[in-house]
């Protein structure tokens, strides 16, 4: 019996990753790409947690590469903004596109966050103290 190639079982695997990078002292940027599900929603958390922690004063989550956001997903986001209240850091969105927004949309969550249109954006306004 073999085994099959890995190229079959890309195609079931739900694909997810996060990069976290410090844009200067104090600011991070957490970029979140893929589908946010059942499934990777315990990865995304993770790197949320990590991010969201002193010494920082201002984390952004880059969602503009996710092409998926369940329910899960919504609920990593609540994560993060508890977090991130509890800590005084400041919290906002970046690069909002339909499979987030449309779930923010629905629920009502949107008005919950600063939302900017990129990283550019959020520095200029303030996003980073």
């Amino acid at each position: 019996m073999s085994q099959p190639d890995s190229q079959d079982g890309e195609m079931i695997r739900t694909t997810f990753d996060a990069v976290t990078e410090e844009l200067r002292p104090g600011v991070v940027l957490v970029k979140l790409s893929g589908e946010i599900d059942i499934a990777t929603t315990d990865f995304a958390s993770e790197s949320i947690r990590a991010a969201i922690a002193p010494p920082a004063r201002s984390v952004l989550i880059d969602v503009s590469a996710v092409t998926f956001c369940s329910s899960a997903g919504l609920g990593n986001l609540v994560e993060a903004r508890r977090l991130a209240s509890q800590y005084g850091i400041e919290l906002a969105l970046v690069g909002v596109g339909r499979p987030v927004d449309r779930p923010l949309t629905i629920t009502g969550l949107g008005q919950e966050f600063r939302i900017f249109a990129s990283v550019e954006d959020a520095q200029r306004q303030g996003g980073d103290g």
